[in-house]
């Protein structure tokens, strides 16, 4: 068992877990709450199934794009002591990218994913052909984004948007983006949060997938230059409600609380703030983020109206699964919050006039031609052909099984009601072509 600390029940707390982590055949996880300054966390199952060793309060696990709002909070932190503002151009801090839409884009448009960077899917996902581990290895990737390109600003998630704003922690700092997280993240009491470079790192959990034999091991993901985008950091769950806490008690962070795109993405958030996403759970404004890598699912919330938060770590990728069952749970039985469950059963005349969804959606490496058919549209990659059906206006079903990614959001709707943008996940594809 975990710490137990007075104000919630920790037996209670203990059986919620193990019954959503067991609906899911996820091996591992911690479940922890902060309540007014006191905290309560539990652990489960096994950090690895090979080995048997079992979850402890010391147990790091990824944190994944939780790493995210981490950056931000440096960023904030740095704005807050005059050591750059949010409204200075990308160009002043990332020698890389002089030139072109980093010229116009700021701090905080990347901070709040619109900075028109251009995307490209081999830079946003390229982890395996950019293994480097020295410390050049983030400038160099950051030196890969075409600062040629005209700005385009709408709002899309960006994996490279994030590296850059690690460049800029690198740059202001004068050190390595590791060093000066590690440095500041301390400083706010994150004590148990590090780096891993390798993949034989001890003391961390192990990813897994769930199969149809059970639960089997999966690489964990090492890719240095993407680690402000959340490849590398590892934590714990208490060391997540240390920096919950901060956010709830400073109020210089609130800004990063401040709405920036309302974007509602089905079962992922309904606006984006800077670092932070916000839900709207039942009549009550909630924020957080969540990390999603290969085997692992990690989730935080703050409520600070109630000077809370909840914070879940999993070693599955079943971990989104179990997160929004056990949230429903959790949120109902400790603080009244009515947490919408997922729906995924498409309604009859859903949506009026389907063609005008059709048209062709693309980066320049990534396109997904989309065409009608009488109960819905087809989504074409050219690799995958998926069959989509109207949940609403915005949102279409492609794969109710996928516990991560079941639907996919059309944007930036015209006059005439044509979307301008198709968000894959949280990834924004263009509209090129009618």
């Amino acid at each position: 068992m975990c710490t137990t600390i007075a104000g919630v029940n920790e037996g209670e707390l203990s059986t919620l877990l193990r019954d959503h982590a067991s609906r899911y055949e996820v091996p591992g996880a911690a479940l922890g709450v902060l309540d007014h300054g006191e905290v309560t966390t539990v652990c489960h199952g096994l950090a690895d199934v090979r080995t048997e060793r079992p979850v402890t309060p010391e147990t790091r696990f990824s944190a994944g794009s939780l790493t995210k709002p981490m950056v931000a909070t440096v960023i904030a932190r740095l704005a807050t002591a005059g050591r750059l503002s949010f409204d200075d151009p990308v160009s002043r801090y990332v020698p890389e990218l002089r030139g072109g839409w980093a010229e116009v884009a700021t701090v905080r448009d990347l901070l709040a994913n619109r900075s028109g960077l251009p995307l490209r899917e081999d830079l946003e996902f390229g982890f395996a052909d950019r293994t480097d581990a020295d410390d050049g290895a983030l400038s160099r990737l950051v030196t890969e984004l075409d600062t040629s390109v005209p700005r385009s600003a709408f709002w899309s998630y960006t994996n490279l948007g994030w590296c850059s704003l690690g460049r800029v922690i690198e740059t202001v700092v004068g050190a390595t983006w590791e060093d000066a997280m590690l440095r500041e993240l301390a400083d706010v009491g994150m004590r148990e949060t590090t780096y891993t470079v390798d993949d034989g790192w001890v003391g961390r959990a192990t990813g897994h997938a769930i199969t149809p034999g059970g639960p089997v091991p999966v690489e964990p993901l090492v890719a240095r230059a993407y680690a402000p985008a959340g490849t590398s950091v590892v934590t714990t769950v208490a060391d997540l409600l240390r920096f919950a806490a901060v956010h709830l008690e400073d109020p210089s962070l609130a800004t990063l609380r401040t709405v920036q795109a309302k974007v509602p993405i089905y079962g992922w958030m309904d606006a984006w703030c800077l670092g932070w996403a916000r839900f709207e759970w039942g009549g009550n404004h909630v924020w957080g983020w969540d990390g999603l890598i290969d085997g692992e699912r990690s989730f935080l919330r703050l409520m600070p109206e109630r000077h809370t938060a909840v914070a879940l770590v999993t070693n599955s990728d079943a971990g989104r699964a179990m997160y929004r069952s056990l949230f429903i749970d959790l949120m109902q039985w400790l603080f009244g919050i009515v947490v919408p469950p997922l729906t995924l059963s498409p309604p009859s005349g859903a949506v009026a006039d389907l063609a005008r969804y059709a048209g062709l959606y693309a980066w320049p490496d990534r396109r997904i031609e989309v065409s009608v058919t009488e109960r819905g549209l087809v989504m074409d990659s050219g690799l995958n052909r998926t069959e989509a059906f109207p949940l609403d206006e915005r949102t279409f079903l492609v794969n109710a099984s996928d516990p991560d990614n079941p639907t996919m959001t059309f944007g930036a709707f015209d006059e005439a009601g044509r979307p301008g943008i198709l968000y894959e996940m949280l990834w924004g594809l263009p509209r090129v072509e009618a």
